[in-house]
């Protein structure tokens, strides 16, 4: 029985899902631990979590709050805390007398505040100090607060030499709280080492002391306490009471809640009290109304002589562990189990995290691919777009040699699917004049070349002529030539006729054998579906 109910316990608090509610107009989302701890700038604000937060076990500084923190069912884990808050409050036994209290949790101190739809997952208050202290897994003090649909999980642990001290695992101290639909999973040690002082001790799953409204709670606690004082137990609360002089409207009460607790405690001191119960340890004054409650199960072991009351049921525990296969939507955890007593806890959980493996369709020259990234265990999917690789240009090839009066020609290729990118032609091969015994044929070289065009831009696909003039104006033309410096960028044929290829740079050369030169600059961009060709022409000047 004791065993299905943790399992429930820890079903409800990491194995539910729940519709996220929208964002209130104004207020700050928090996905990280520099974004929580910037609450201690603005404790009265208006917070909801955007994600889930593992604060990785590192010691956190408990800070004030006044505000509003919605959860948005989201979970921070692996919270662990050392040190009690700055800030200090007045606390009270069962007799109203005061004491001057430091308070250690998530929040040291809360007030004024509405905090709901929050997780607490490995929640771990572990305070050794001489202060008197209250310490919870939300806040070790609270005062005129709601907390609804809250849960909780924690193991912490109080050591104390002081006077007044309590440990509980939602709310330490909590004066005129609600505590609404909340779950509570706790284990809370309690270990008083001064047998010289008479402590006041409280210990209860939901609030260790003062008074709040409890309802349509689930509790599951297990309490360990070594106490040279007075003990006040209780499996929902410690102890119920109201200080003198405060007025409640209505009657606050313990009601619609479940509880399933096991306290073990020591009790040393002459006059004995021993207050232990499964619902409420010391009802001081009956002022707390018991309604409608279920206690799933109770047990309790009292000793009035002084003995190890821990959690470990050995001096020296030895642990093995077992990590647990991470479920895609769930904390991973590791278990700890003495194999010496059987004491089993969890600890270091992980955030919920898929575990992708990916189809890849490869990308073309032309076409895109695409990654299909699918969980391996619960079949979640993402895709991702793999762009086209676009055509890789070679280096231009005959194809046809050119004759005496029949022109060649080449082409372009791509160097990884083989489509043809671009042709030209090769001019045809002179006749060779029959020699004569006339008189020297005189030579008219190129003296001169001038471009009307320094730089085109075209796109790819488009063509272009250059416009050229040489001196004299009567040397033939074949004397000179063409060249571009990338002709996997643009192309020029033997007449001057420009074709963009890639999109990029180039230069072209229009020159003779003797050295004369001009150049065009050609730039070359991505074409629309449809190509436009330009015009040719030839200017002859001198």
């Amino acid at each position: 029985m004791k065993k299905a109910c943790m399992i429930i316990l820890v079903v409800l608090l990491i194995g539910i899902s729940f519709p996220v509610k929208a964002e209130t107009r104004g207020s700050v989302g928090i996905a990280t631990r520099e974004e929580l701890e910037r609450i201690a700038e603005n404790p009265g604000g208006d917070y909801y979590l955007a994600a889930d937060i593992d604060l990785g076990g590192e010691p956190w500084t408990p800070i004030p709050f006044s505000g509003t923190l919605d959860g948005k069912e989201h979970t921070i884990g692996n919270l662990t805390v050392e040190t009690t808050g700055a800030e200090t409050r007045q606390t009270y036994d069962g007799n109203t007398v005061y004491y001057e209290t430091s308070f250690a949790g998530l929040f040291s101190t809360v007030t004024d505040a509405n905090i709901h739809d929050l997780n607490l997952l490995n929640a771990k208050i572990l305070i050794d100090t001489d202060l008197n202290c209250f310490t919870g897994a939300i806040a070790g003090y609270a005062s005129a607060s709601v907390f609804k649909d809250c849960r909780v999980m924690t193991r912490s642990k109080l050591t104390i030499t002081s006077k007044c001290a309590g440990i509980s695992g939602m709310v330490g101290f909590a004066e005129n709280c609600v505590m609404d639909q909340c779950t509570v999973e706790a284990e809370l040690s309690f270990i008083d080492t001064n047998q010289d002082t008479r402590c006041e001790e409280f210990l209860g799953g939901v609030y260790a002391s003062g008074y709040s409204e409890v309802k349509n709670c689930s509790v599951f606690t297990r309490g360990y306490a070594e106490i040279y004082g007075y003990a006040h137990n209780g499996g929902i609360v410690g102890m119920y009471k109201i200080a003198r002089g405060v007025t409640v409207r209505g009657m606050l009460a313990i009601r619609d809640s479940s509880v399933d607790a096991e306290i073990r405690f020591f009790e040393v001191v002459p006059d004995k009290r021993a207050y232990c119960e499964p619902l409420l340890g010391e009802n001081r004054g009956f002022d707390c109304f018991l309604s409608h409650n279920t206690v799933l199960h109770f047990d309790y072991t009292y000793d009035d002589t002084a003995k190890p009351e821990r959690p470990e049921l050995c001096e020296s525990p030895s642990y093995q562990k077992v990590v647990a296969q991470q479920p895609c939507t769930e904390w991973g955890y590791t278990t700890y189990t003495c194999e010496h007593c059987g004491y089993s806890y969890r600890d270091d959980y992980t955030l919920p995290q898929h575990t992708y493996e990916a189809e890849r369709t490869e990308p073309t020259c032309t076409k895109d691919g695409q990654a299909v990234y699918t969980c391996i265990y619960c079949g979640d999917q993402y895709t991702e777009k793999l762009p086209a690789t676009g055509h890789v240009p070679g280096e231009w090839t005959v194809t046809k040699e050119p004759e005496k009066g029949t022109e060649g020609q080449e082409e372009i290729l791509c160097t990884v699917c083989g489509t043809v990118l671009d042709t030209r032609l090769i001019p045809a091969l002179m006749e060779e004049p029959e020699p004569t015994a006339a008189a020297e044929p005189v030579i008219v070289s190129i003296t001169a070349i001038e471009l009307q065009e320094t730089a085109i831009e075209l796109q790819t696909g488009e063509s272009a002529a250059l416009h050229i003039s040489i001196e004299p104006y009567d040397a033939p033309l074949d004397m000179m030539r063409f060249e571009s410096s990338d002709p996997s960028v643009a192309s020029v044929d033997y007449e001057g006729h420009i074709k963009g290829l890639y999109p990029g740079t180039a230069v072209i050369h229009a020159y003779t054998s003797d050295g004369v030169e001009a150049t065009c600059s050609v730039i070359v961009t991505a074409a629309p579906k449809e190509e436009k060709h330009g015009l040719f022409s030839w200017l002859r000047c001198g």
